[in-house]
């Protein structure tokens, strides 16, 4: 003899459903949200790691073959065409010895084995991963000089500037590409490089 479903059983079993139902969307919204905070983590660490790369690397294309500080159309901080000695500077220190000037801000050391080997080369790169993308942009920024008194001091703008100055402008900008397609505008970083000359270390024989 088949026994049926009683009342109680019956309003049980709708209980146990009405909360199922009320549970699993917040599992899935509360999994969906933690997903997206770890992509926009990855992204944001992304991008700070590719800008200290970035930073780390010579100022100009020039910068790989020598130590000088280079030529810039700015006439601040301007180097010494006779003495070879930036403006403020002293003997020994780094100089223009080679006479060279800066580029024009391009991708011109991706030639040589196809290799990003200055700061320019990183200019209008596009990096997409699979939720998120990195875009980065280098531009020569104003080398204003204010004085207050007698003391001259330098304002940083993030102006772009026309021609070439000592100051160069690292953008990384970071969008959030969620699985509707619709980017997102994260987070950015810049970084303020400046035209001081590729550091050496100094080496000595031992005797």
């Amino acid at each position: 003899m088949r026994r049926g479903l009683s009342l109680i059983e019956l309003i049980f079993t709708i209980v146990i459903i009405a909360i199922v139902f009320t549970v699993i969307p917040k599992v899935v919204l509360s999994l969906n949200k933690s997903d997206r905070f770890a992509i926009r983590q990855d992204a944001l660490f992304n991008g700070i790691s590719l800008l200290q790369m970035i930073s780390k690397l010579p100022w100009d294309q020039n910068n790989t073959q020598s130590t000088d500080i280079l030529h810039v159309s700015s006439g601040n901080f301007r180097c010494d065409d006779i003495s070879k000695i930036r403006v403020g500077g002293f003997a020994g220190s780094r100089n223009c010895k080679d006479n060279l000037s800066a580029s024009a801000i391009s991708s011109d050391g991706q030639s040589d084995y196809n290799l990003f080997n200055d700061i320019d080369d990183f200019n209008n790169l596009d990096i997409n991963a699979s939720y998120y993308a990195l875009h980065v942009e280098v531009n020569y920024i104003d080398d204003n000089i204010t004085y207050s008194g007698q003391k001259a001091i330098l304002r940083i703008d993030d102006i772009p500037a026309i021609g070439s100055t000592n100051l160069k402008m690292i953008d990384v900008n970071i969008s959030y590409q969620g699985k509707r397609g619709k980017a997102k505008h994260i987070s950015g970083f810049n970084y303020v490089s400046a035209n001081i000359g590729q550091i050496t270390l100094n080496k000595r024989v031992w005797k």
